[in-house]
């Protein structure tokens, strides 16, 4: 065959498309593979970056403010002793608004700048500082800047610097702290709060939040479960649950407990 140089220059410009783009398509499905996860990522070290992960996953989207009922069934030798309605509304950052039964009975507390502040009939009973570790756990960790919760997760009592991947019930959770002092879990894949685990000289306390529902496409917890030394001495279980645009303020004034409805 003569050689022809239109026909070789033709098949060069050809294959030096080709490899662009196979290159372009290499590139491609290797961005889409790092976007699932398929290529593995430096593993946590501590806390904080986890609570950082939690927060930069979430927080554009994540529920600020919410309400709901709650069905609470208290236990005792494994026997049902006592079972009430309450009624709960929290709104970020750390303000948590909770009645017991309804609003006539004048019973329930406040925590408020982590404080916590205790009313029956109507009348503030009592005030002490309080870091409610569910609320910063379950609702504040997803919401709130972590230069502001990682200083109340530490005020906790719980070692941040200690992190490692642990199953429970044949789910992989990242689990925060000392196991045999204090921790939390929250799941490895979705990073939604799982449970939070206290040792000390009356035993093993743990509380699991679970059967997470989408409630207009965010995930809330619909039930929690309340353990001490292995029994359940309480169990509650959330219903009619809002998550409106804002609360008022006025919720969560200990000067204005009597005249709060929603």
């Amino acid at each position: 065959m003569l050689y022809n140089p239109n026909f070789f220059n033709r098949w060069v410009r050809i294959l030096g498309t080709m490899k662009k783009s196979i290159c372009t398509a290499i590139a491609t499905l290797a961005l889409a593979f790092c976007a699932l996860g398929v290529f593995a990522s430096e593993p946590l070290t501590n806390g904080e970056e986890l609570i950082g992960q939690i927060h930069s996953r979430y927080s554009s989207d994540w529920y600020s403010h919410i309400t709901f009922k709650q069905d609470m069934y208290r236990y005792k030798n494994d026997s049902l002793v006592r079972n009430e309605v309450w009624m709960v509304a929290y709104s970020s950052p750390s303000r948590l608004h909770i009645r017991y039964k309804d609003f006539s009975s004048g019973r329930g507390w406040l925590v408020v700048n982590d404080s916590l502040f205790t009313f029956n009939h109507n009348k503030l009973i009592g005030t002490r500082p309080r870091l409610h570790e569910v609320m910063i756990l379950g609702y504040d960790m997803y919401s709130v800047n972590p230069s502001i919760v990682i200083p109340k997760v530490v005020g906790l009592g719980i070692d941040l610097s200690r992190v490692r991947v642990t199953t429970i019930k044949g789910k992989e959770y990242y689990e925060v702290g000392n196991n045999n002092v204090k921790c939390f879990w929250v799941g490895k894949d979705d990073l939604l709060f799982h449970g939070i685990r206290k040792v000390d000289e009356n035993g093993v306390t743990e509380i699991f939040y679970q059967n997470y529902k989408m409630i207009y496409d965010k995930p809330v917890a619909t039930e929690v479960q309340y353990f001490e030394n292995g029994q359940m001495y309480l169990y509650e279980k959330y219903f009619d649950i809002r998550l409106p645009s804002s609360l008022p303020d006025d919720f969560f004034d200990p000067n204005l407990f009597s005249e709060t409805r929603w």
